[in-house]
This record gives C-alpha cells, sequence and structure tokens, in this order.
C-alpha cells in the first residue's frame, strides 16, 4: 500500500538506522514489564504509543497529506516524530535496567547503552535537522548574506519572491520584506528554482504583484536563463542570486470587475513617462477601483479606449466621465455606432440607457474620437495600435449581433510582445471575416477572447490558429468558466489543447510585461 511504503520511508529517514529503532522499542518494552508506577507507565509508554499510533494511522496520514504542502510533506510529517520523548524513554529505560544489576554488571551496562547509543544515534544525531545552525539567528546563511545586501536599501518595503526554503526566514531577519504569497506558494514560485525556468512566467508574475527584486537559484544554467530574459544580478550569495525584473517600459494591467459579474478592465501604463492607456473600465460598480488605479498611476489618461457601449464596458468610464474627480483624460477612442443603427436593433440585453448616456456626456466633447477600420495609434517607447475592426458596413451588413460585432478589435504590440484585444466580436461571420481579411496579421503573444471567451468566436473559423497566442484571457468569474450553462469552459478546454496557457479573474490581477 502507498502510505505503508511512504510511513516505511519517512521512518527510515527519520531514524537513521533500524538498529536505533529497535533499541527504542526495547525500551518501551523495558518500561512495559519492568516500570510499575502508573504516571510514569502513562507518561512514557501509553503516551508514545498514542503518538506513533497517529503517525501509523492512514486516516490521519491521508488527512495530513491533503492539508500540507506536497513538496514538504515529508519533513512536516517527520516532526510529529518529535513528540515523542525518543532519548528520554531510552535513558530511562536504560536506568531501570541498570538498577536491576549490581557491582561490575551495573558499570558493564551503563557503558555498553552509552556506546550503543553513541554510535548507532549518530546516523539521527547528524541529519540536517540536528546540525548546528549556521549563525546564531539559526537561519541558513544565505538569508543572512540577502539582508546585508538590502542593509543600505532606503525603501520602508522591499516587495519580493524567493524559493520557500529561505522565504520562510526572509521577514524573521528583516520586517521589510513582503512577499506576494503566504506558506502556501503559487506554481510561479517553483519557476525560481527550475533548472529550465518560464521567465516570462516570472516577469508577468513580477507584473502582476509589483515585484522589485526576486531570488532564483545560482545554478548556472537557472541563472543564465533569467540573465538572457532581460534580469539583472543585484547582489549574489554562494547558492542564490538576487535580480531586478526585466526594466521594459510598457505594462499591462487585467483586473477583477468588482460587480462580480464579467466585465472588461485593462491599463496599459509606461514607467518611463508616465503614459496611461484604459481600455474599457467595467461595470458602474467597478468605477472605485478604476479611479483608485488612474490615481495610483497619477491621475492622468492619455487614451481610454472603449471597445463597444455595453455596460460591463462602458459604465465605469461613463462615472469618471460625468464626474472625474480630478483625473483628466487627453483622448477617448470609440467605435462609431450610430443611434439610428444601435437602436433599431437592440435586444432587451444591450443596454440602451449606458449607450444614451455615453453620447449625452460626450456630446459636443472635442477629446472623442471615432476609429475606423485599419487606424493605427502610436505611442511612446514604440507602442502600436493596429485596429482591424470598428462600425462599419462591413458589421452592419452582416446584422448578427450589431452592438457586439461594431467592437473594436485591435493589435496593441511593442517590439517585445502582442495582445489582440477582441471587446464582444463574438460571431462566425466575424470570425471569418477577420481570418480572410488580416490572416497572419492577427497574430499576437495574447488573446483577449470576444465576448469574455463566452459564446465567442467558433472555433472552426480558423480564428484561433491565426492568432495563435500563448496566452488567453477570458474576463470572467469563475462561475461563468465553470458552469454547464455557459461555453467559456469549452473554449477554454480548446485552447488548452493547442497549449494555451489559460487566465481569467481567479487569477487577476493579470499583469504583463511588453
Amino acid at each position: 500500500m502507498v502510505w505503508l511504503k511512504e510511513l516505511y520511508s519517512i521512518t527510515r529517514e527519520y531514524w537513521g538506522h533500524i538498529i536505533f529503532l529497535a533499541i527504542f522499542v526495547l525500551a518501551l518494552l523495558i518500561i512495559l514489564i519492568w516500570e510499575k508506577e502508573k504516571i510514569k507507565r502513562y507518561a512514557f509508554l501509553w503516551y508514545s504509543c498514542l503518538v506513533l499510533a497517529f503517525i501509523y494511522n492512514p486516516v490521519s496520514f491521508y488527512v495530513c497529506k491533503h492539508f500540507l504542502e506536497p513538496s514538504t510533506f515529508d519533513q512536516y510529517y517527520k516532526r510529529f516524530f518529535t513528540l515523542v520523548p525518543i532519548t528520554i524513554i531510552v535513558a530511562f529505560a536504560l536506568t531501570l535496567l541498570v538498577s536491576r544489576l549490581t557491582g561490575v554488571k551495573r558499570l558493564a551496562a551503563v557503558l555498553a547503552g552509552c556506546i550503543a547509543i553513541a554510535v548507532i544515534g549518530k546516523c539521527i544525531y547528524l541529519e540536517d535537522w540536528y546540525t548546528k545552525a549556521d549563525n546564531r539567528n539559526k537561519v541558513p546563511q544565505d538569508v543572512v548574506t540577502i539582508c546585508d545586501i538590502f542593509a543600505d536599501y532606503e525603501g520602508d518595503k522591499i516587495n519580493i519572491m524567493a524559493p520557500q526554503d529561505i522565504a520562510v526566514y526572509l521577514r524573521q531577519m528583516d520586517s521589510r520584506f513582503s512577499m506576494p504569497y503566504s506558506r502556501y506558494l503559487p506554481d510561479e514560485a517553483y519557476e525560481l528554482t527550475n533548472e529550465n525556468p518560464d521567465t516570462q512566467l516570472i516577469s508577468d508574475y513580477c507584473v502582476s504583484k509589483k515585484l522589485d527584486f526576486l531570488v532564483v537559484s545560482a545554478a548556472e544554467s537557472v541563472l543564465n536563463a533569467y540573465t538572457d530574459a532581460g534580469f539583472e544580478v543585484y547582489g549574489r550569495t554562494p547558492y542564490y542570486a538576487v535580480l531586478n525584473p526585466p526594466n521594459t517600459a510598457w505594462e499591462l494591467m487585467e483586473y477583477e470587475d468588482e460587480s462580480g459579474d464579467q466585465g472588461l478592465c485593462y491599463f496599459m501604463h509606461n514607467k518611463m513617462d508616465g503614459s496611461l492607456i484604459v481600455i474599457d473600465g467595467g461595470h458602474k460598480e467597478n468605477a472605485g477601483l478604476v479611479r483608485y488605479i488612474i490615481n495610483q498611476y497619477g491621475g492622468h489618461v492619455d487614451a481610454w479606449i472603449l471597445t463597444h457601449y455595453h455596460k460591463d464596458h462602458v459604465d465605469a468610464f461613463n462615472e469618471i466621465y460625468e464626474d472625474p474627480q480630478g483625473i483628466t483624460i487627453d483622448n477617448v477612442y470609440a467605435t462609431p455606432l450610430d443611434a439610428d443603427v444601435f437602436h433599431s436593433v437592440a435586444q432587451e440585453w444591450d443596454d440602451v440607457d449606458s449607450y444614451d448616456k455615453f453620447m449625452e456626456l460626450t456630446k459636443g466633447a472635442d477629446n472623442v474620437n471615432y476609429i475606423h477600420r485599419d487606424d493605427i495609434l502610436e505611442f511612446s517607447d514604440n507602442l502600436k495600435l493596429t485596429f482591424f475592426n470598428a462600425c462599419d458596413d462591413v458589421v452592419i451588413d452582416s446584422a448578427e449581433d450589431i452592438p457586439n460585432d461594431a467592437s473594436l478589435v485591435f493589435k496593441m504590440e511593442t517590439e517585445n510582445r502582442s495582445i489582440l484585444i477582441c471587446g464582444d466580436c463574438h460571431t462566425k461571420y466575424m470570425g471569418n471575416y477577420l481570418v480572410e481579411t488580416y490572416g497572419d496579421k492577427l497574430h499576437a503573444d495574447i488573446l483577449q477572447c470576444g465576448h469574455h471567451g463566452n459564446n465567442s468566436i467558433p472555433f472552426d473559423t480558423g480564428f484561433y490558429e491565426a492568432v495563435d497566442p500563448q496566452i488567453a484571457i477570458f474576463d470572467t468569474p469563475e462561475w461563468i468558466m465553470t458552469s454547464a450553462n455557459y461555453t467559456a469552459g469549452a473554449l477554454a478546454g480548446q485552447l488548452k489543447e493547442m497549449g494555451v496557457e489559460i487566465r481569467y479573474y481567479n487569477t487577476s490581477p493579470n499583469g504583463f510585461r511588453f
């Protein structure tokens, strides 16, 4: 049985030598046979048997394995053995044995017992958990060295991620260290010591969690992978390297909608010059979050792009545009959907009030610009936006779902990376049109799935093969991703078969370095 094999392995590793275990069992038998005082029998014998029954019980074994971190299960489970006063029990049993002897036999028994414990016991006492600490703080020496690296750091907080074996000690040594996770590590943390790390995954994680530093293994293959990806060495220890994430200009953030429903809310920020592009914004309930983030970036929006006029995309914008509270917006870019057309085709779910409010708020505004197909916008540090779709005769003539298919579809790219934003464009007609018209131009590293991935562009259009993304984002909560009433989960499954990594609200905020 699996649990018996694992317990046998843990037992051998803990005791070090089966003879030492035999001495302990012999000591328990001596106490059982010769110790007459009940309190001592309870303290040594029955208590030990109770702990051992817990350790070797399949129920406790599987319960602990469920709750303990898989990578550290063995070392945690071995700690249960420390609940048994092993050395005290052996010493007490030896005392009982010696007390029954006299003269030379007593002396010989004492010497034999001491020699046996010293010789056989060295296997367990030389294990890692019994070795002398490297320093008076009783933490790995690499931790002390890392703290020394940051001795002159002027900030009040050091946002950092580190491998598990040293992460648990960093805050113990310096309260300025702030970790993006608790004792349960995310999958990204295991890349820090992976021989072939996914450096892009870690780079994006640093953006999502706003990390300034990370600690990785100093093994040549690991460190070279990170430095080749643009990470810079900030300091080193014998076994680890402290790195700064790549210093690229543009960073993209995607946030969960505060309404608890699907929504679209992206921020593209230039760390170098402070430029900020906002895409949609989500529901009215999301306006507070959008205000906060814009203010965190300086309170000024260079470009606000609205893919279309449904409430889960435009309502937060309407709230802020109507009552800026100090926020300034240079330019608003939207799809030119005519009011007569919209009202003539609008269904009950098409949020007429949201559309009408946008038109009322922006009437006569000189900073509202309507995008046309094939328009290009350029920003600092070689950021380019190329628009593949906007409301025009192509969309209107399809007459399938004009309010959604009128969404701006555009590629946002730098020389390093690209993302294709689809808004709520989702019909088969539009999928075929985009593939036939633009083909390989649709290719992007990241795909924002149209219509939040639910009832999205059909797979048989060839659209997803044309985009060929590494990452696909579903701007939607888990209850939509997992419900049989929606198709988002099915699309995610098809994309996974293509080797695409899936992101949605359960991983938000999702950050991407450009």
